[in-house]
């Protein structure tokens, strides 16, 4: 087993995204009968968590070549006040990192010391907690394609264009990521949701960072 302690930071965060075998599965997307993307919208955003919340986790970060890495985590989410808490664990409960982050920006309030040596990669760490949990629905004027089983929905942002893609039933976000001149540069798809009526929250959730060439597999054991 490795001792994510004494191993060295790059291997902890790097990933070559297109290498690694899919983490989940998912059954075939039922056909839409005539939807409306509207009201698929607001639908999914009703249902989202309106307090903050709070998720344990088992986190897997993968880099190739190198045997993967398993962290617990514990991530307060708070939609509202836009912001973010994110400590990591290893197996045996030693802290890794704490990680918090706004609107304005990550911060690293600790890591152990091969982790520091590179904050830069642990702040985009924050940054794709931030894809993964917040602005998780399209403005309402953002462009909609309508296909057989997915509503795809599209806007443009000062990084470029921004894509969610719907489905399922009742319908939830399968995909959400940032267009690129050679493919996405990141990319969330979600897999799997769990339901705490009327409360709707995914638990499992893989994030492919193709700037810094990880993958981040996230599956939620419990929210409170």
């Amino acid at each position: 087993m490795i001792k994510p302690w004494a191993t060295p930071a790059w291997i902890l965060l790097s990933l070559a995204g297109g290498c690694a075998p899919e983490p989940f599965t998912r059954g075939p997307l039922p056909p839409l009968n005539d939807p409306n993307p509207l009201a698929m919208r607001e639908r999914f955003l009703d249902a989202l968590p309106d307090r903050p919340v709070t998720f344990d986790e088992t986190v897997i970060i993968q880099a190739p070549f190198h045997e993967k890495l398993a962290a617990l985590g514990e991530l307060v989410v708070d939609r509202h006040a836009d912001r973010f808490e994110l400590v990591g664990l290893t197996l045996v409960g030693v802290t890794l990192f704490k990680i918090r982050g706004d609107q304005h920006g990550s911060t690293v309030d600790f890591a152990v010391p091969q982790l520091m040596e590179h904050q830069n990669l642990l702040l985009a760490m924050g940054q794709d907690i931030r894809r993964m949990y917040f602005d998780l629905v399209p403005i309402e004027t953002a462009q909609v394609k309508i296909k057989k089983t997915r509503v795809v929905f599209s806007q443009n942002t000062k990084d470029g264009k921004l894509v969610f893609e719907f489905g399922g039933e009742p319908a939830v976000l399968l995909d959400k990521h940032l267009e690129g001149v050679f493919g996405a540069k990141w990319r969330a798809r979600y897999y799997l949701y769990a339901s705490s009526a009327p409360v709707l929250y995914p638990y499992g959730i893989v994030m492919d960072n193709n700037q810094f060439h990880y993958r981040i597999i996230v599956k939620n054991r419990a929210m409170r």
